[in-house]
Order: structure tokens, then sequence, then C-alpha cells
């Protein structure tokens, strides 16, 4: 899968906030509402965890169980079905959050540049 740039998810993050904060003041609403602190959840998980250097699936298996969670706090549990659609969109999420947080973790993947200047 191709990595996008690190500056591509940040500007994406604010623009996102910046229409969604537009848009709820159009509608005589609070400035932030669930989408955005949802979009800076996600954001703000897989920022703090591209400084760490752990195998992926452990990242799958920490973002699954953590979405799970707050899915299962603010989804509400109706019967055995409502467990099918957590786990499907923990799935989605952590994979989402793997994608970006690889993305920001690839500043740290490049070599580093070595002084070009020839000492004598």
């Amino acid at each position: 899968m191709k990595k996008v740039s690190p500056k591509f998810w940040t500007y994406f993050l604010i623009i996102y906030v910046g229409v969604g904060i537009i848009v709820n003041l159009l509608h005589h609403q609070a400035a932030i509402q669930d989408t955005q602190y949802g979009m800076l959840g996600i954001f703000a998980l897989a920022y703090v965890t591209s400084y760490l250097r752990m195998p992926r699936l452990n990242f799958y298996v920490i973002y699954f169980v953590l979405w799970m969670v707050i899915l299962r706090q603010i989804g509400g549990y109706r019967d055995w079905t409502s467990w099918i659609i957590f786990a499907f969109m923990s799935a989605v999420m952590a994979w989402v959050t793997d994608w970006i947080r690889s993305g920001y973790a690839q500043r740290y993947d490049r070599p580093k540049k070595k002084n070009q200047k020839k000492q004598s």
C-alpha cells in the first residue's frame, strides 16, 4: 500500500475540522461536534503511536480493543448483532488508524542524511 505523507494527513485534518466548524456554526450548533472529536481522536492516537517501535500486529490488536471499548460505551447495547457491528467498525477504525500511523511513522523510517562536507 502506498504511504501518504504526514503533511497531507495534517492538512486533511485541519481542513476537515475547519469545514465542520463552519458548517456547525452556520446551523447554529456547537462548533465542534461528535464527528470532529472522533476524527481528532483517531489522528491523536495515530500520531502518538507513530513514535512507538512495535510489530504491526500489536498496533492492530491495541487499536481493535480500544475502539471496541469506545464503541461499546458510546454505541449502546441492544442484542448480539450490536457486537458484530461493533467488531466490524472496530476493525475498520483500527485499519484506518494504522494507515494514518504508518503515514506519520514514515518520517522515522528514512535514513538520516549524512554530513556532505568533506573533512580534510
